[in-house]
This record gives structure tokens, sequence and C-alpha cells, in this order.
């Protein structure tokens, strides 16, 4: 062979190396790794509550509306809505020609199946409608017709939480009338822009771009997300610096987003949410379920040195509602870190200095709630109490919600804005009939917040909804069934290639991968 041809085949050889490792970049660059400090349990839309499941629901199933970044629903499955003046009855008028992942056409049946199999289910965000919605019908094939019990002034709000399922497919996998329940658990089926790939469980959860999405597709499009359960912050730090991670979730210490930040080829994204970080209380189990103890524990807590040394640019909560949140009572009284308020509430309660053991559970691995429990046990020793600090997984501490006896006595929760509404935080976490869940791990069982959470839903004015929710807010703090720790300011980490993240003031849903693209 001539010394010519051999510089040709050699030329030919390392172009082919080029173009082929080109190629395998950008295909890398178009599969999205995000990190969760948290743990998947289900991807049954009618089971979901927390931020990691409502993050894969919201990609791979669609529901009728979606919220805009200001907080206000746009069409989606529904093209157009309407509702009569007395707030009894919705209509919603569906788009043609949705597809689901297998082919079929959606159409008002399957939104009417969806809404039956939650409302039958009774798990999830039923909740959101058990008691206030009175029939679901299909008028024509793309039409849905909802009569509610009374009038519900939040509803249009929630509605991102019905995930429009396929009923066929799933009544083709029912077994035993279980409506497709076990299928669910490695299978999907949903419209939405993404559909199932795999789960490898407590690992990693993937989900591939449907290429037949009703609402097209941008340049660049993620093809692919991997969604990878990752505790430590460590692990984050590294895997970002190694580009093994697209997105470093919301949940990290804010030394860790520091550290993120110095990082060539990493931006940082901050948002004002509507998040809370609450201690909730189980009031049902002594010695929480004495109001003077409450009271007690809500003055020995160190908002200040937790928010300024702990969880640095962080706020201390005004009670219930975020100040993000319209209906938030501005003039809500506020603890603050005293003891000797604390012990005089002490005081006024059945126990002695000395009597007191508090069980505090805070989510393994989350470095910032350990500390917090580090700091109010040394400070609560001062005024006689015990506290007893331990972790547990997600998982177990939504076990642990199910029932008085299992809830801690004190637990470590974050509340996203599931819609923006404080009916949001009140009814979730304080009315009788939502108890049993992470959302509700106060118990509280008082007929007279009951009833202001219902009157306020019911009222259509916004001004007397309000003028409601003031009322409730004042009670809540009164009775003080939580600690308002902080109002979050979140944080994320993100690869400079990725565009498109845009933060949503309900929970996950700036997670909506069908908004991003891979920059050139």
């Amino acid at each position: 062979m001539s010394r010519k041809s051999t510089l040709m085949l050699t030329f030919v050889f390392i172009l082919s190396i080029i173009i082929f490792s080109a190629g395998f970049v950008s295909a890398q660059r178009n599969i999205v790794s995000m990190s969760m400090n948290q743990d998947i349990d289900t991807i049954d839309p009618s089971k979901t509550t927390d931020w990691t499941e409502a993050m894969a629901i919201l990609n791979i199933y669609d529901s009728l509306v979606i919220p805009n970044p200001d907080g206000t629903m746009a069409p989606l499955v529904a093209r157009d809505w309407d509702y009569s003046e007395d707030g009894l009855n919705y209509t919603f008028y569906l788009n043609e020609g949705i597809k689901f992942h297998d082919g079929r056409e959606l159409t008002a049946e399957d939104v009417v199946f969806s809404f039956e199999r939650m409302l039958d289910l009774g798990q999830g965000y039923s909740w959101l409608w058990s008691d206030v919605v009175e029939s679901v019908q299909a008028a024509d094939q793309y039409t849905v017709e909802i009569r509610m019990q009374e009038p519900y002034a939040p509803f249009i709000s929630t509605l991102p939480w019905l995930a429009i399922l396929n009923k066929e497919l799933l009544l083709e996998n029912e077994v035993d009338g279980d409506s497709g329940q076990e299928w669910l658990l490695e299978n999907d089926a949903g419209s939405g822009p993404y559909k199932f790939k795999s789960w490898d469980r407590g690992t990693e959860l993937v989900f591939e771009r449907f290429e037949d999405y009703f609402r097209g597709w941008p340049e660049n499009p993620v093809d692919e997300v991997r969604a990878r359960i990752i505790y430590p912050d460590s692990t984050v730090l590294s895997e970002m610096r190694t580009g093994n991670l697209t997105i470093g979730d919301h949940y990290r210490e804010i030394e860790t987003y520091n550290r993120l930040d110095a990082l060539d080829g990493v931006n940082i994204e901050t948002a004002q949410t509507g998040e809370i970080f609450y201690l909730k209380m189980n009031t049902q189990k002594a010695p929480v379920d004495d109001i003077h103890v409450r009271r007690a524990l809500s003055w020995a807590f160190d908002y200040e040195t937790f928010n300024e040394f702990i969880s640095p640019g962080t706020e201390q909560a005004q009670g219930p509602v975020p100040q993000v949140i319209p209906g938030h009572n501005p003039d809500v009284f506020q603890y603050e870190f005293d003891l000797d308020k604390a012990r005089e509430e002490l005081a006024k309660s059945d126990y002695e200095p000395g009597e007191i053991s508090i069980d505090f559970v805070y989510v393994e691995g989350m470095e910032r709630q350990r500390r917090l429990g580090l700091m109010f046990k040394q400070d609560l020793e001062e005024i006689g109490i015990e506290l007893n600090i331990s972790s547990e997984t997600w998982g177990r501490i939504t076990d642990l919600a199910s029932s008085v006896e299992s809830t801690p006595h004190i637990t470590n929760i974050y509340s996203a804005a599931n819609y923006p509404d404080p009916d949001n935080y009140l009814f979730s976490a304080y009315h009788s009939s939502a108890a049993g869940t992470w959302m509700s791990m106060e118990w509280l069982q008082d007929e007279e917040i009951d009833e202001l959470i219902l009157k306020a839903r019911r009222t259509m004015d916004r001004e007397e909804r309000e003028a409601i929710y003031h009322e409730i807010q004042d009670k809540l703090v009164d009775q003080a069934p939580s600690i308002y720790v902080y109002s979050l300011l979140k944080r994320y980490a993100l690869q400079d290639y990725l565009e498109g993240f845009e933060f949503v003031p309900v929970m996950s849903f700036e997670y909506d991968f069908y908004k991003m693209s891979i920059a050139d």
C-alpha cells in the first residue's frame, strides 16, 4: 500500500472517530439525568402524593389543564371550559385526536373513567374532589360535564392532578376488579409527552419521549429522562462535576449549591416558592396532645438561628399559608424563640419538667433536618424536654402517617403548592377528613376549623373567601398543631446546555421536560 493510501485511510479512520464521538456526545446530551432526594413509591396517578411521584406523573400523563408560571391554568386536554354562575356545573371541551401511548384516541370516556377510578380508590389526591364532585359524565365523545355537590372555588386549580388514563387498556389488564392497579406497577396508561421505559426501584426511573405527542415537539427535545435517587449531596456534586447529572434537585444543602455554582458549565436557578417547611405535631398523641406543650415547643424553636446558620437564604414562615399565596394573613401571630415563654406554657400543661419525652423523625439523608433536630434538642433540654431524634426513609414515613398510633410526635415535612390557593395548605393538613396521609400528620380533629375550611371552599366571592382564610390562620396558629419553620427559596443546579427550565408554583411542574431542550 502506498504512503498516500495509508495516509488517506488514517485520515478517514480519524474522521470517522470524530464523527462517531460527536454523534455519541450529542445523543448523550439528549438524555437528561436528574437527582431525587427520596424514593418513588408508586407511578399509579390515582395514588401519588409527593414531589418525586408528581414529577413522573406530569411527564407520563396529561390532565385537562396545566399550570402556567404565574399560577393560572392553561388548556391541555381540554381546549376550553365554562361553568354556571352558581358554580355547580362545569363543561369541558376536549381536543380531538389525542393519542395514548398505545395509539388509541383519548375521549371523554377516559376522563370519566379516570375521575371515577380516583374517587373509587380513595387514595392520592382523591381528597381534592371526594366531598365536592357529585357526578362526571360524557355528554359526547369530546365533551365532559361535571356536576358539583356544592360550589368549590378552587376546582379548576386542582385539575392538574387528574391524570387521564387509558380506560380500555386498564380494563384489559384488570385483575380481580383492581382497575389495573397491579399492571400499573410496571407500566403506564398515559398520553403524556413521555412514556414509561424502566424502573429499578430504589435506584432509577426512566421514561422516554413519545414521538406522537399531540402538541408536537420543539427542536432538540429531551429524548430520555433518568430520575436517579441520590441521597448524599457529595454524590450530586461529583456527578454534576463529571456531567453524569443534568439537574441537581431542589432539596440540597446551601453549601452544596454554592459549590455547584463554582463548577464550569453549571448554573444555579433560584425561585421564591409557595413551599413551607413544617414540624408537624401529632395532636392526638401524648404529650403533644396538650395544647400548652405544643405552644411551648413553638416558643422553644430558634427560628433565627436556623434560618441564618443552618438554612441560609430562607426566612421564617408566617403561619400555614405562604406569603406568596393570595389569601395569606399578613397579621397572623408569629412565634419567636423565647424559652421563658416556653416555660410559662409548660407550667400550664399537665406535665412536670423532666416528664416529657418526644420522638422527632426526619427524612433519612436530609442533613439540614438532622442539624435542625440537634439544635432543637439542645434548646429543649433547657426547659426539661427530652427529644429523641431518629431518621426514616420517605416511604416509611408515609406508611407511619397512615394511623394515629404510628405517626410520630414530630415529623419534618415540606409542603408544596399542589394548587395555588390557601385551600391547598389548609384542607389537606387540617381538615378531619384528610387525616391519614403525610400531609396531615397533625391529626387535627376540630369541628370549628373543619366548618371554616368548608365555608371558604364554598364561597365564590374572593374577598369573602380571603376573610375566612385569615380567621382560619389565626385559629390554627393559636392551636399550634405545627411549627412553621420557613418558607423555601428553591435552588436548582442545571448544566448550561439545558434550556427551557422554568419554575411553576405548583409542586414538581418545573420538571416538565416537554418544555426543555438541548442547546446546539
